[in-house]
């Protein structure tokens, strides 16, 4: 009888035991998918540069960009007054374009293009620094232009040819202050363009093709174009008021 409550006693310790290794490896398991699960600790990266509104710059300046779709080009920005960027970029070649004839006389163009590392920078009023993230957009429509050599040759045209309002040059990325390494979120936009001329090269005799390569300058050192440039910036030591 004993022998026999002592085997008893023996299962039910290891029943026992066997209950608490289970329950402890599945508080492990929901431990460890909680984990898993769990959102991370900042999911939005540039929530404190974005907590208040952006920083919004006026300036005048002028824009020399030349690229193509088979070499590396160049994108120089310089601002000759007000707050703005002064950048000179090395550009890779097109990936994304189109040129189109519009009616007898029209013609527009536009474009993505990056730079091919990132790009040291000044900003007039914030200090030296680098771009590290950058993407350009343009967008040109003309209302007249010159191409003296036919179809597929090379498209000549002057800043009073361009259609009021329609040189659309946007930059969008992210400046990096050299002093605090501090993140400025941007968006440069040009403004209506006085001076400056273009070439433009279509890839074919298709009235709608893509650019082979292109050569403009918007504005100049005479007459800069007007710019506006919004950037965010992280404001961390902003005091935190009390209601009345």
């Amino acid at each position: 009888m004993k022998t026999i409550f002592a085997q008893s006693r023996r299962n039910w310790a290891l029943y026992v035991a066997s209950a608490a290794l289970m329950l402890s490896l599945l508080a492990l398991m929901r431990s460890n998918t909680a984990t898993a699960y769990a959102a991370p600790a900042n999911p939005d990266p540039w929530k404190s540069e974005r907590q208040y509104p952006p920083l919004v710059f006026n300036s005048k300046a002028w824009l020399d960009c030349s690229i193509s779709s088979t070499a590396n080009g160049r994108q120089t920005m310089s601002t000759m007054s007000g707050q703005g960027f002064t950048f000179d970029a090395v550009m890779l070649p097109i990936q994304k374009s189109k040129l189109q004839l519009v009616g007898q006389t029209g013609m527009m163009y536009k474009f993505d293009s990056f730079p091919t590392e990132a790009v040291k920078a000044h900003f007039n009023g914030i200090g030296d620094g680098t771009i590290t993230e950058m993407k350009s957009e343009v967008e040109v429509a003309v209302s007249r232009f010159q191409q003296p050599g036919g179809a597929g040759t090379a498209i000549h045209f002057t800043a009073t040819d361009i259609t009021t309002d329609s040189a659309y040059v946007e930059f969008t990325g992210v400046f990096v202050r050299t002093s605090d390494s501090k993140h400025f979120p941007f968006r440069v936009l040009f403004g209506r363009v006085e001076d400056g001329s273009g070439t433009v090269v279509p890839m074919d005799k298709a009235p709608d093709t893509r650019i082979m390569s292109k050569a403009v300058v918007l504005g100049s050192p005479r007459l800069p174009v007007a710019v506006t440039t919004a950037l965010y910036e992280a404001e961390d030591d902003v005091a935190k008021l009390k209601t009345p």
